[in-house]
């Protein structure tokens, strides 16, 4: 392996904390407005299963930064022990960085899954009140 192989990640990695960031302050947003509202409808159970989907929503765009950022310090040390020619550990490290950017897109497809169910709900409580 050389230096270039865990370098193409960059782009790859700084693309996903984008799209992560822009999906946690949308919700903070929603969240904002859903709890300072002081309307009835703010209080009813379709009110409240959504906030507890967006509460789960934040832990897991938590978890998928975490493990995202926790790729890119992977990424940094392979870059270091192949600089420092230690090709054996590189490999190992760049595995496990791998392994962490994997688990932060399988946090984000549950947070996308479980964004669609608070749609879902939304819909359900529009389609009740027409």
């Amino acid at each position: 392996m050389d230096i270039t192989t865990p370098a193409l990640l960059f782009p790859a990695i700084s693309l996903l904390f984008v799209a992560y960031t822009s999906r946690l302050h949308s919700l903070s947003v929603l969240i904002r407005a859903m709890t300072t509202d002081g309307s009835n409808e703010s209080k009813t159970l379709h009110a409240k299963e959504q906030l507890d989907i967006l509460k789960n929503r934040v832990t897991y765009i938590k978890r998928m930064q975490v493990f995202g950022i926790l790729s890119f310090i992977f990424n940094l040390i392979t870059i270091i022990c192949i600089y420092i020619n230690q090709d054996y550990i590189a490999k190992y490290i760049f595995g496990f960085g791998l392994l962490m950017i994997t688990a932060s897109l399988l946090f984000a497809l549950l947070e996308t899954l479980i964004s669609t169910k608070a749609l879902e709900i939304h819909l359900k409580n529009s389609n009740s009140q027409i």
